[in-house]
């Protein structure tokens, strides 16, 4: 006879405390971010990231392609936006010796990801590069480099213990930019800050599924893939629910992919517009 298991009020007790270490760990380090925002909240200023706030609506009323990774972008789509204010992430770095196209702006968040990738970014012209605060703490972080604060801390108790995804959205990022899962929900609150507000993504499948997982891969393995789609939509959502309520409209240009949260737009159609692009 088979035997089915059943919890029980003695295996809630046993989960709850074996979660008050993890739970005190991710808090507390959530404490120590909040606080290392106060000066900034206060009006004070923070030399670190005054050079981000120099882009605080300097691009206001203008459109922004974001090329995500995804594997359905191409370097034929890329080379389709040489008048348009782009920002690029993570393995665009790597497409130099293909094509003479290349971003106006360039972010890059996870540490792993980076390390793969420094080679790239530190030999290669990506535009101006946004990294998050702790890059200045571990590398050695160029001048002309855009730094920004960033909280990750807050929702890593639930990513990790009850798989529970949810974000923030900044209104000023900074004060701070908040982690989202993606390195394009960080460019998101980014853009809106710097002006934009009109904004397509492109290249943002969602889907991790397939053969092939990016663009081009960057050499890191996730092994939370499984569970990205969910992350990213419960992100997504937030974005959506942001740029509403501030008038930013966000498009999908995507070929194909699952993100269907936004308007759909093809890329040709988006073009054929040429108002708030870079030449206007």
């Amino acid at each position: 006879m088979t035997k089915i298991y059943k919890d029980t009020w003695l295996g809630g007790i046993i989960r709850f405390f074996v979660n008050i270490p993890p739970f005190l760990k991710f808090k507390s380090r959530m404490c120590v971010e909040y606080c290392s925002t106060i000066n900034r909240r206060l009006g004070y200023s923070d030399q670190r990231f005054l050079p981000l706030k120099e882009y605080n609506n300097k691009y206001k009323g203008k459109r922004i392609f974001i090329t995500c990774t995804g594997p359905s972008l191409t370097i034929s789509d890329l080379e389709l936006l040489k008048d348009e204010y782009v920002f690029g992430m993570n393995s665009i770095c790597k497409i130099h010796d293909k094509t003479d196209w290349k971003p106006d702006f360039f972010g890059i968040q996870d540490l792993h990801v980076f390390e793969k990738l420094k080679k790239y970014i530190y030999t290669t012209d990506n535009g101006i590069i946004f990294v998050p605060s702790g890059y200045k703490i571990r590398y050695d972080i160029p001048d002309n480099w855009i730094i920004w604060p960033m909280s990750a801390a807050y929702h890593l108790f639930e990513l990790h213990r009850t798989h529970k995804y949810f974000a923030k959205f900044s209104e000023d990022p900074y004060i701070t930019v908040y982690d989202g899962y993606s390195i394009t929900y960080s460019i998101l609150q980014l853009v809106i800050y710097m002006g934009f507000d009109e904004i397509y993504l492109l290249g943002a499948d969602c889907t991790y599924l397939g053969q092939k997982q990016h663009f081009i891969e960057t050499g890191n393995y996730d092994p939370t893939f499984e569970s990205a789609t969910e992350r990213l939509f419960a992100s997504y959502g937030e974005a959506k629910k942001f740029a509403e309520n501030r008038g930013v409209k966000i498009f999908n240009a995507t070929r194909g992919g699952c993100l269907e949260m936004f308007p759909r737009v093809r890329l040709e159609d988006a073009l054929a517009n040429k108002v708030k692009n870079k030449l206007q």
